[in-house]
């Protein structure tokens, strides 16, 4: 077991400008500010941030494992930017969020481009562009760009964005929001692999903080991986001797690390063996091994794929709801079907990083400086197992086009689904929008069969989670599953879970793909 006592220094491939020095909340309801967290477990490790600017707030708190001292702490007041009057920040929390302001916003269009919508070369109406929506010249309101589409009488095509033509620039409008939108180099930066390294003089290879509960203090190491483990997080009695795996560094099925090679299941991300798989399926050959780790994950992952992820689900009164996720695809020679559906859940996933800056306090990890709430909402992935954020899918609840909650979902097979992140914009709390998106997002996770909905909550909204939304502390026994998987956790939250079993037969034969 060895202590942290002093900083890794490492270094992270990542351009992105928004790594700045702040901690954040979580779980942000949507009528409750969130608060700032952070505790240092490491003795004589100094966090003391210079705090330069008069609309910053600081935060006084001591850890459990920090021997009482006391660490100053810096967070960004919610709702106000830096530097920015209240008068000014009302003005942009007032702003609707949609994939046309967001190109506004970006510079790429401009409010009142004269657009067409064009099918077979022929053009049909025309409008032009708004933040809301497209002014169309036949009524002269102010509509979605699915509107202006049925007000072409081609509501049927379901592509607004691959037959809106742009005039000024002489394109369409699905491909100026690919190369000038998503190309951008900040954009892509988002989305690059979190690669950490430690520094060629240093001695420790390892994490600075727990797998479990992200805090750092006394760890034991993996002799795998660069993962390091509270003895109590891990539910040890005594330390175990000699060379000691990790969870993440062993078969799912038998317990070890070996003989043979492991592989990680593209779903639960957990490794097993091939001869260990308990499954009917065989791969076909040694060179072409299966993806999944069993029926189940193949199942749950198919089922996002093929029916959820990017489709466009109609609630009533108006409200949608979809999942996306981030995923490049630089081939020219993509189809048009293809292309229109990534370009659009791209810049849903991109619209949706720029509600959660205005719901959130930035996430930075104090360990390796990354920004987490990003890396979530882009699904980074990382080669340090704690900050890998591959398979990270984003909810969105909408309506008329404009982003009004947002949520950040991980599906670990059947057992658990984990939810870091899920908030609504200011000016739509207060209006059970929050709840609206939840009963979605469990709704469809109990027809993938999944058990448990996991959360971190901060201490203060833990009565919330559990008299307004049924949430529960989590028991040990079902600890002692939680922790065989990569779940995001942060120092000083609580973490709680809602069963999805006991409803699951009053959601028996509802159609969550309706």
């Amino acid at each position: 077991m060895r202590e942290r006592k002093q900083k890794r220094i490492l270094k992270v491939s990542s351009s992105s400008s928004e790594s700045q020095d702040y901690d954040s909340s979580y779980s942000d309801p949507d009528y409750v500010a969130g608060t700032s967290y952070q505790r240092s477990s490491r003795k004589n490790f100094n966090i003391n941030p210079c705090i330069n600017n008069p609309n910053q707030a600081t935060e006084v708190g001591s850890s459990r494992r920090n021997n009482g001292v006391v660490a100053t702490r810096r967070r960004r007041i919610l709702s106000r930017r830096p530097g920015v009057s209240n008068k000014s920040n009302r003005g942009v929390f007032s702003k609707k969020r949609t994939i046309l302001s967001w190109m506004i916003d970006l510079g790429i269009i401009f409010e009142d481009m004269r657009v067409l919508y064009i099918r077979d070369k022929e053009k049909i109406i025309e409008g032009t562009i708004k933040r809301d929506g497209v002014r169309c010249n036949c009524c002269h309101k102010v509509i979605t760009v699915y509107g202006f589409e049925e007000h072409a009488n081609e509501g049927h095509v379901k592509e607004p964005y691959a037959h809106i033509y742009l005039v000024d620039w002489g394109c369409h409008l699905l491909g100026w929001i690919y190369y000038k939108g998503l190309l951008r180099p900040e954009e892509l930066a988002r989305c690059e692999f979190n690669l950490v390294e430690p520094r060629k003089d240093a001695s420790d290879l390892n994490d600075d903080a727990c797998m479990i509960c992200a805090d750092g203090g006394d760890l034991i190491c993996c002799e795998k991986c660069p993962s390091n483990f509270h003895p109590d997080c891990m539910g040890m009695k005594k330390i175990p001797q000699g060379e000691w795996p990790c969870p993440f560094c062993i078969c799912k099925f038998c317990g070890t690390g070996g003989p043979g090679d492991l592989h990680e299941c593209k779903q639960c991300q957990r490794r097993y063996h091939l001869d260990c798989i308990n499954s009917p399926r065989q791969p076909s050959s040694p060179d072409s091994p299966t993806k999944f780790c069993g029926k189940s994950c193949e199942e749950v992952f198919s089922e996002i794929q093929e029916k959820h992820l990017g489709v466009r689900k109609e609630l009533a009164d108006g409200y949608t709801w979809s999942l996306v996720q981030m995923k490049l695809d630089r081939d020219p020679h993509s189809n048009g079907e293809f292309l229109h559906e990534i370009t659009i859940r791209n810049s849903k996933v991109s619209v949706a990083w720029t509600v959660m800056e205005e719901i959130f306090m930035p996430v930075i990890d104090r360990y390796i400086g990354i920004n987490i709430t990003q890396s979530v909402i882009y699904n980074r992935e990382s080669n340090l197992r704690r900050v890998n954020f591959r398979g990270f899918y984003t909810a969105i609840l909408e309506r008329n086009d404009e982003f009004i909650s947002v949520a950040s979902i991980r599906v670990h097979g059947t057992k658990f689904a984990e939810m870091p992140f899920i908030g609504t914009r200011e000016r739509f709390r207060g209006r059970r929008m929050l709840q609206k998106l939840l009963a979605q997002i469990e709704s469809a996770l109990r027809m993938l069969n999944v058990e448990n909905l996991v959360i971190p909550s901060v201490p203060e909204l833990v009565p919330m989670w559990i008299n307004k939304y049924g949430f529960t502390h989590i028991e040990n026994n079902l600890m002692t599953e939680l922790i065989k998987y990569n779940t995001l956790m942060f120092p000083t939250a609580v973490r709680l879970h809602k069963s999805l079993v006991t409803h699951a037969a009053a959601s028996a034969g509802l159609s969550l793909f309706s």
